[in-house]
């Protein structure tokens, strides 16, 4: 228990012996009134304290969540996390997404929040993310009752990458948090790669369609992490081992060095792009003119590169 609460006790208990004091005390005509207002006082105090002691958990359980944009190397990361024994990843996981849900309506039994948005149920945000928030407890508990760990491969495209405005709002981690102790470990590519790599793949969802734009919801998104918490693809492919089992570490799990072996057979979502099993640097795509122009008016990739210290590449 931590010693902010047991302070916070203390203050209860004391109201508490402050009660039980007045409601021995003789009372007489000239301090009934200022007792009676001490009264409702103190009680007010003991609600408000009741409320939060009911808020209040000792321990919350932990879980484990992967953070990246689309076509930065997160699948490679994933792949590699989900070769270590005992756990379990779940990949591109959001309450809110409907990029799966476009089009003609699709054969989907067990996805009760999608078949809900195609029955026309009110209020369907609130309901997805009641539905997703119980089936990560009950997952997460399943999983940790056979002696396993869940991880969770947030779908952080729908945050950020989506839409006109920069929403800024890591629905994920807002819904799980009351129930979770969350730990974070969030993976980035040079944005020159990732958004050539998302163009390439027809995924640009925002609007102005435009690097630079690219590049400032990508500071947006990285800002609600530490330093320690953030590894880049970069580094991932030249030393596989030694950032794995950093990431390991960010996320309380005991390293295994014989992911190399296994890794590639695991099947996640989004494995669009990597088709080799080897960890290496893959070339960059052929930088035209106007996307070279675009890169260096880029305030926002100025940024990128001072805060992530990314070499200035692309010359």
């Amino acid at each position: 228990m931590s010693s902010s609460f047991e302070l916070f006790k203390q203050q209860i208990d004391g109201a508490v012996a402050l009660i039980e004091q007045t409601d021995t005390a003789e009372l007489n005509d000239t301090n009934i009134p200022a007792t009676f207002e001490g009264l409702v006082d103190t009680h007010s105090l003991l609600a408000r304290c009741e409320a939060v002691c009911k808020e209040y958990k000792e321990e919350k359980p932990t879980i484990r969540v992967i953070h990246h944009f689309a076509c930065s190397g997160g699948t490679l990361v994933s792949k590699c996390l989900s070769a270590i024994p005992n756990v379990f990843l779940l990949s591109e996981v959001h309450p809110l997404s409907k990029n799966h849900a476009s089009g003609k309506p699709k054969y989907l039994p067990s996805d009760i929040t999608t078949l809900a948005r195609y029955a026309g149920v009110p209020s369907i945000e609130e309901l997805a993310s009641k539905l997703f928030t119980e089936n990560i407890i009950t997952t997460h508990d399943f999983i940790e009752s056979r002696g396993g760990v869940l991880i969770l491969r947030e779908h952080t495209h729908i945050d950020y990458c989506i839409g006109t405005e920069v929403v800024n709002n890591p629905v994920v981690e807002n819904i799980l948090s009351p129930y979770f102790d969350l730990k974070h470990v969030v993976t980035v590519r040079n944005p020159i790669d990732s958004y050539m790599s998302l163009v390439k793949a027809g995924w640009v969802q925002f609007l102005p369609a435009t690097f630079d734009e690219y590049c400032k919801r990508f500071l947006a998104f990285i800002s609600h992490y530490p330093e320690k918490s953030i590894f880049k693809y970069e580094d991932f492919v030249e030393k596989p081992d030694k950032q794995l089992k950093k990431i390991c570490h960010c996320l309380e799990l005991e390293f295994d060095e014989e992911y190399l072996d296994i890794f590639d057979i695991f099947s996640v979502t989004g494995d669009s792009g990597r088709k080799s099993s080897d960890i290496a640097k893959r070339e960059r795509y052929t930088l035209d003119v106007n996307f070279l122009s675009e890169i260096e008016h880029s305030e926002n990739f100025k940024k990128i590169l001072k805060k992530l210290k990314y070499e200035k590449d692309f010359e």
